[in-house]
């Protein structure tokens, strides 16, 4: 899987582009989310064909910011405290979450800035790599 970073305009249609540049391509969405500040929309994306996602972006004239190979990890669903927790070890093993939402399958995605040690400290976790 892999997190695509697009810096959309902050105007109605904007995200609208996205999504039909992508279904024109086949390419389905697999989670994410956009959060506006100020004049742009930054948005993430996961995607299972992250060349391809960016390659359709690219295509359709929006500018494809960063791809990452983000960790994923189930958390125990019910149990208050696991965002906490999971976010504690990866503070503690001096990992900084740069980007976090949820996929499709309830999992939670992070975007982090040091990916070998953001796995390793997140092993207690079920997850997809």
């Amino acid at each position: 899987m892999f997190d695509l970073e697009f810096h959309l305009e902050n105007r109605p249609g904007a995200l609208a582009e996205l999504g039909e540049a992508m279904g024109r391509a086949g390419i389905p969405f697999e989670g994410g989310g956009v959060f506006s500040h100020g004049g742009t929309s930054i948005a993430h994306f996961l995607f299972r064909d992250g060349k391809a996602a960016a390659r359709t972006a690219k295509d359709a004239g929006i500018a494809v910011i960063t791809i990452r190979e983000p960790i994923i990890r189930k958390l125990k669903q019910g149990t208050p405290g696991q965002l906490g927790a999971i976010s504690r070890a990866l503070a503690e093993a001096g990992v900084n979450i740069l980007v976090q939402y949820s996929d499709h399958h309830s999992q939670l995605v992070l975007v982090c800035d040091n990916e070998e040690l953001a796995r390793n400290a997140t092993t207690e976790w079920p997850g997809v790599g």
